[in-house]
């Protein structure tokens, strides 16, 4: 493979000139070769460029890549012709630092930084929540390498692949404003050893429609990994048209997390079989498990409900109690108000909101809840070896009495409810549900059952 030094065809690293039509150059004279755009120890301000298959780039240590700071510098969206049906951010890909679309074997390498530097979308001119930039957009890709680098300040999404094959991204170090790596549609992707703290989900899955057909996230694994959250720390959904299939999660320590641990959702028909998850520590998390299945039905109008079957979840350990930590900001405008810690007395506020007595004492941990359709049940549920600390302190008349289903809301783990009757575990239209050594410690007296179970067969 051929290197190109950037600094020896003309770029000048510095911190006030745009490079990108230098960059995109390089890349475009030498579009038939294996080549690695090297980066050394500098300074580049850079804005969207489009790579072509056997592109390397390399950040080398002590190299920082910007994002520009004017939003405007980054490509506009692109035309799309089909119908959308999820997310902004999941239907265009080329607003973002790095794009490369139906190509192979790309690669991201070297222990430099790229910093977005928190540019958002001040004047929302994509209509998307001011979201700025994404970071890295691969679209149909074969064959990716993306591992070493540390990446900062995005306020879109981080590392987001659609539909790619054989993905590999390691040791990646993230603080990011909302999600920090996202397959959606890929197979065959191993992520590992990476620490992502993000203001949004830390690693989601997504199964989206944005190509104009069903896909799939196939045989995919994630171990090794540190994860903080403002939202859910891994996360299958909400974009669900398609299906997950095959995933294998372990070894991950997750801390410091406003809403879940662990949230498979399934709400726009989406087939969820064979996830295993295993070995799980969780720290300062509001609730450990969530798992969902809603007919929200946002896709083509002949998709079916979805499903959730074969789920095994073991050696699980949650402790607390859950108490306010220093976070990232979780969207535009609770970074302009500056709102960078969590407490639970302001759970949805992106204002400073100044406690009080009652605010303070007010119940405030979510319950863990497992819950199916009455015509389309969960099946094949189960916990091993799952222990989960509870703050307790609720009361009679400080939670939900009677339980009514929610299948069309929005899945958040509270959809049923902010305060469930059952403090641990909630369990509701579950076909074959096995639990074995469950266990619980009460910091609080609590006068919930730990366990309630609803229409269990």
């Amino acid at each position: 493979m051929k290197r190109i030094n950037v600094t020896k065809y003309g770029v000048v690293p510095n911190t006030k000139k745009l490079l990108t039509n230098q960059i995109q150059n390089l890349i475009n004279n030498h579009a038939d070769e294996e080549v690695e755009i090297y980066f050394p120890k500098g300074k580049y301000i850079l804005s969207t460029l489009f790579l072509k298959s056997n592109i390397s780039i390399n950040i080398a240590k002590g190299a920082f890549v910007y994002g520009s700071d004017n939003f405007d510098d980054f490509a506009s969206l692109e035309e799309v012709k089909h119908p959308m049906y999820q997310d902004i951010s999941h239907s265009y890909f080329n607003c973002s630092l790095f794009v490369a679309k139906n190509c192979k074997n790309i690669t991201f390498k070297g222990k430099g930084t790229i910093d977005m530097r928190s540019v958002w979308d001040e004047k929302n001119k994509n209509n998307n929540v001011h979201r700025g930039a994404k970071v890295i957009t691969l679209v149909e890709c074969n064959d990716v390498l993306i591992e070493n680098l540390t990446i900062k300040h995005a306020t879109d999404l981080a590392v987001y692949f659609v539909s790619s094959k054989n993905v590999v991204v390691r040791n990646l170090k993230l603080k990011v404003f909302i999600d920090g790596i996202s397959p959606d549609n890929s197979k065959n992707v191993l992520i590992e050893n990476c620490k992502v703290i993000s203001g949004d989900d830390a690693i989601v899955f997504k199964s989206s429609y944005n190509l104009n057909k069903l896909d799939e996230c196939r045989n995919i694994t994630v171990r090794n990994c540190n994860l903080i959250s403002r939202c859910n720390a891994i996360k299958f959904g909400t974009e669900s048209n398609g299906g997950f299939k095959d995933i294998f999660i372990k070894n991950i320590n997750i801390k410091n997390t406003r809403m879940v641990g662990i949230a498979i959702e399934s709400v726009d028909g989406a087939i969820i079989n064979n996830i295993q998850i295993n070995n799980i520590f969780m720290q300062n998390v509001n609730a450990p498990f969530f798992i969902h299945l809603g007919k929200r039905m946002r896709g083509p109008e002949n998709l079916s409900i979805g499903s959730i079957s074969n789920i095994k979840i073991s050696n699980v350990k949650a402790v607390g109690p859950y108490v306010a930590f220093k976070t990232i900001p979780w969207n535009y405008l609770s970074y302009i108000n500056k709102q960078d810690k969590q407490y639970h007395w302001n759970f949805w506020s992106v204002e400073k909101v100044e406690p009080t007595k009652e605010l303070i004492n007010k119940p405030w941990q979510f319950t863990s809840n497992i819950c199916g359709l009455p015509s389309n049940y969960l099946k094949n549920i189960s916990l091993k070896n799952i222990f989960i600390e509870l703050a307790g302190g609720v009361k009679k008349g400080q939670y939900e009495e009677v339980v009514k289903d929610n299948f069309d809301g929005y899945p958040e783990v509270f959809v049923y409810g902010w305060t469930l009757p059952s403090s641990g575990l909630f369990f509701r239209h579950i076909q074959n549900l096995k639990l074995q050594n469950i266990n619980f410690s009460v910091i609080r007296k609590d006068e919930r059952e730990l366990i309630i179970f609803d229409d269990i067969i």
